[in-house]
C-alpha cells in the first residue's frame, strides 16, 4: 500500500465583517468547529480593520493587504488577504472581508517559498468576489480557490526545512565600498579602516531577531574585474533564487562610473534571464556630507539616477545616497532592504497608520533593538525624512539616560520642536521577549496620554506580526 502524502492546506476561511461582526462565511473543511472559525475570523479581520481604515479610499481596490498570521491555538499559521466588497448599505460603502489559507505551523516555510504563487492566486479570487452579489456564486469561487491550492501542492516536493532560506546579495564593482557599508551598519567602525579587498565571495548571516522564522545570508561578491567575469559566467549559481539585492555605485569616482553601470546592466539581463525578479537596493555611495551638495555630485547623480531606472525596467527598485560618515543613511537604505523581505510589511505600515490616526501623530518609526528600522508611516515626505534623521540620536540618548538610570519612565520627551506646538516621543515596548521602540513626532496637547491610552491594543495587534516579520 502506497502512503498519501499529507495535504498541506488544512483549510480555507473567507470571512467578512457584517452586523454581527468578523464572521467566517465560507469555510473548509465543513466540519471545522465553529470556536475555530470563528477565532481566524475575528483575528484576520480585527487586526487590518481599523476604526477609519476605508472611509477616506475612493475606490475598494485601494485596500487590500497580505500578511501571515499564527494560530498558535489550533497549531496553524495563515496567510490572509484583506480586502473590501462594495456594498452601499454598510459604512464605507464596504464591507471588510479576508480569504485565509491554513496550514501547520511547522510547516509555515511553505508561504514564503510560494508567495508569489499564492498571492497571484488569493487575489484573483478576491477580485471576482468583489464584484458578484451572489453569495452561492461566492461559495464556488472559494471552492475553486480551494481545489486550485490543493492540485497546485500535489506538484511540490516535501518541505523539508521549517526556516525560510533567504538569500541577499551584495554587489557591484571593487572600491564600491560594499563591505565598509555592512561593517558601518553593524557599528563596527575599527574594522572599516582595516578592510582589504574581498576575494570570491564573503559570506555572513543576519539576524533582526534573536528567534526568527529565516536563515538569511549576505552574500558579499567580490568586485574585482576577474571575479565578477567568473560571477557572470556562472550567474545560474551566484544570482539564482535571490531574494534581495543591494547594488553599489561609487559615486565619487567618476572614471569608473560608466564600468559601474555595465556591469549592473548585465547583472540586469542575466537576472531576467533566470527569471528572477528580487527587490533591488540601489546605493550611490560615498556620499559623504562635504561633498554631497557640490554641483559636480548633483550632475553626476541625476545621469547616473536616468541609466539606472532605464536598465531597472521590471523590477522594484530603490535608490538610496549612503555614506560610512552618516550612520543613519546606511540603516535607512539596509532597514528598507530587509523590509521588502517581510511578508507582513503592509500589515506593519496599517498598523502604524490607525496608531496614528488615534494619537495625533505626524509620523511614527518602529525600530529592533539594534536600530533597525522595521516599518514607518507618515502622512509627509518632509516629515519621514526628519524623522529618519533624529531616530538614531533619541535612541542613543535613551540607552545613555537609562543605563545612568536617568529616566522614571520608558520615555523621552523633546516638546515644541515647532511653532505648532508639536512633540517627539520616544519609547521603549515589550513585544513578546523583544526590545522594540517607538519614536512619534505628536500634537503636543495630551501627546504622551493617548500614546499610554492606545498603546496596548498596538502592541497586541503587532505580537503576532511580529513573530512572523521575516
Amino acid at each position: 500500500m502506497i502512503d498519501q502524502k499529507p495535504e498541506i492546506i488544512k483549510a480555507v476561511v473567507f470571512s467578512i465583517f457584517d452586523e454581527d461582526g468578523p464572521t467566517p462565511k465560507i469555510y473548509w473543511p465543513r466540519d471545522m468547529e465553529e470556536s475555530a472559525r470563528l477565532l481566524i475570523a475575528m483575528k484576520t479581520i480585527s487586526i487590518l480593520m481599523g476604526d477609519a481604515i476605508y472611509q477616506d479610499g475612493s475606490s475598494t481596490s485601494e485596500i487590500n493587504y497580505f500578511g501571515i498570521l499564527p494560530f498558535p491555538d489550533l497549531k496553524l499559521n495563515g496567510l490572509t488577504y484583506f480586502f473590501l466588497i462594495p456594498d452601499s448599505q454598510a459604512r464605507g460603502n464596504a464591507k471588510a472581508s479576508t480569504i485565509t489559507i491554513l496550514i501547520d505551523e511547522s510547516n509555515r516555510v511553505f508561504f514564503y517559498e510560494n508567495m508569489k504563487y499564492l498571492r497571484i492566486i488569493v487575489d484573483k479570487a478576491a477580485s471576482k468576489i468583489q464584484v458578484t452579489k451572489d453569495f452561492n456564486e461566492i461559495e464556488k469561487i472559494v471552492e475553486s480557490l480551494k481545489e486550485e491550492l490543493i492540485e497546485f501542492t500535489k506538484d511540490l516536493g516535501d518541505i523539508l526545512s521549517t526556516k525560510r532560506q533567504l538569500k541577499i546579495l551584495f554587489t557591484g564593482i571593487d572600491g564600491a565600498g560594499k563591505t565598509s557599508f555592512l561593517l558601518g551598519v553593524k557599528k563596527r567602525y575599527s574594522e572599516i579602516i582595516k578592510v582589504l579587498p574581498t576575494k570570491g565571495v564573503s559570506r555572513s548571516q543576519e539576524h533582526i531577531f534573536e528567534q526568527q522564522n529565516s536563515q538569511i545570508s549576505i552574500w558579499d561578491l567580490a568586485g574585482q574585474k576577474s571575479y565578477r567575469d567568473k560571477f557572470i559566467e556562472e550567474s545560474k549559481f551566484y544570482l539564482y533564487n535571490i531574494d534581495l539585492m543591494f547594488y553599489f555605485i561609487d559615486i565619487q569616482d567618476e572614471e569608473r562610473i560608466e564600468e559601474s553601470l555595465k556591469l549592473y546592466k548585465e547583472i540586469i539581463y542575466n537576472l531576467k534571464e533566470l527569471n528572477e525578479f528580487p527587490s533591488i537596493i540601489i546605493c550611490l555611495n560615498k556620499h559623504d556630507p562635504d561633498l554631497k551638495d557640490t554641483k559636480p555630485m548633483r550632475k553626476r547623480i541625476k545621469n547616473v539616477t536616468i541609466d539606472i531606472e532605464k536598465q531597472s525596467e521590471g523590477f522594484f527598485f530603490k535608490i538610496f545616497y549612503t555614506s560610512i560618515f552618516d550612520h543613519w543613511s546606511l540603516i535607512s537604505a539596509y532597514s528598507f532592504g530587509l523590509s521588502q523581505l517581510s511578508p507582513n510589511r503592509e500589515l506593519f505600515v496599517n498598523q502604524l497608520k490607525q496608531f496614528a490616526m488615534n494619537t495625533n501623530s505626524e509620523a511614527i518609526l518602529l525600530l529592533n533593538d539594534n536600530g533597525i528600522i522595521l516599518s514607518s508611516y507618515s502622512k509627509s515626505e518632509i516629515s519621514d525624512t526628519v524623522f529618519e534623521i533624529s531616530a538614531p540620536h533619541y535612541q542613543t540618548l535613551f540607552k545613555t539616560f537609562k543605563e545612568f538610570k536617568l529616566l522614571k519612565k520608558d520615555y523621552l520627551i523633546s516638546s515644541g520642536i515647532t511653532e505648532d506646538s508639536k512633540s517627539m516621543i520616544f519609547k521603549r515596548i515589550i513585544v513578546d521577549q523583544y526590545n522594540l521602540y517607538l519614536l512619534l513626532y505628536v500634537e503636543e496637547e495630551q501627546g504622551i496620554k493617548k500614546v499610554e491610552k492606545n498603546l496596548s491594543d498596538f502592541v497586541k495587534n503587532i505580537k503576532d506580526l511580529i513573530k512572523n516579520y521575516i
